[in-house]
C-alpha cells in the first residue's frame, strides 16, 4: 500500500512539472554539466521593489521546494533604478563576503505594446414587468457593444545564472534566457509569474539539480 502511494505521489509530481511553463529562449553554456548549488544569491534588478521583493522571494522559495538553498538580495544590495546603477565591483564583494557559489540575475529588458482588438458582446438587462394580477410576466432587453481595440503590454525579462566560482568572468556565465510577461494584473503577480517559469525552466532544462 506505501508503496502504491509513493508511486502515485511522484507521478503525479511529474505531471505538474511537465506542465509548468517554461521559457523558449534560453541558452546554455556549451559542455555544461548538471550540477548542485550551495547557496545561490537571486538579483531582481527591477525598478519596482514590489517587483523585485516578489521575484526574489518567489525564486527562492521554490528552489528551497526543490532541496536548492538561495538567498534574496534586497538586504544586502539597495533598490535600484536600472540595472547599470548596480556596479560590477558592488555585486562581486557582496557574493565573495556570502561565500555564494551560484548567482541568478533578473532584469527587465523590453516593454513591448501592441493594439489588440476586443469582441463585443451581448448584455442582458432587466427583467421589465407588466399585467396585472397574477398574471405577470417578465421580459428582458438586450443591450449591444462594439468591438473595441486595448494597449496590451508584455514585458520582457532576462535572466542569467552565473558560477560564482568559476576561475574567469568570461568563464562564469552557464546559461540565460528570456521571456516575457503578458498584461500581468500587477508589478507583484508578473514578478511571481515569471520566478516560477524562470525556476521550472532551470530544472526542466537539467541546469541546477535539485536534492529532492
Amino acid at each position: 500500500m506505501k508503496t502504491t502511494k509513493w508511486l502515485g505521489f511522484i507521478l503525479m509530481t511529474s505531471f505538474f512539472l511537465s506542465c509548468s511553463p517554461t521559457m523558449k529562449d534560453t541558452w546554455t553554456k556549451p559542455d555544461y554539466q548538471t550540477r548542485s548549488f550551495k547557496k545561490i544569491l537571486v538579483i531582481g534588478a527591477f525598478t519596482s521593489l514590489e517587483a523585485r521583493n516578489s521575484f526574489e522571494n518567489t525564486v527562492v522559495k521554490t528552489l528551497a521546494d526543490e532541496g536548492v538553498y538561495a538567498e534574496t538580495s534586497i538586504v544586502v544590495l539597495p533598490p535600484v533604478k536600472k540595472i547599470s546603477e548596480m556596479s560590477e565591483e558592488q555585486i562581486i564583494e557582496v557574493v565573495k563576503s556570502g561565500n555564494y557559489d551560484g548567482v541568478i540575475v533578473a532584469s527587465l529588458i523590453d516593454v513591448n505594446s501592441q493594439e489588440v482588438r476586443e469582441s463585443g458582446g451581448t448584455a442582458i438587462v432587466g427583467p421589465y414587468r407588466y399585467g396585472y394580477g397574477r398574471y405577470a410576466y417578465a421580459r428582458y432587453g438586450y443591450v449591444y457593444s462594439a468591438d473595441y481595440y486595448r494597449q496590451q503590454n508584455t514585458y520582457v525579462v532576462e535572466s542569467s545564472l552565473f558560477d560564482a566560482k568559476a576561475s574567469s568572468k568570461e568563464e562564469s556565465l552557464i546559461w540565460t534566457g528570456q521571456s516575457g510577461v503578458t498584461d500581468p494584473a500587477s508589478y507583484k503577480v508578473g514578478a511571481k509569474e515569471y520566478a516560477k517559469k524562470l525556476v521550472n525552466t532551470l530544472f526542466k532544462d537539467n541546469v541546477i539539480l535539485g536534492t529532492k
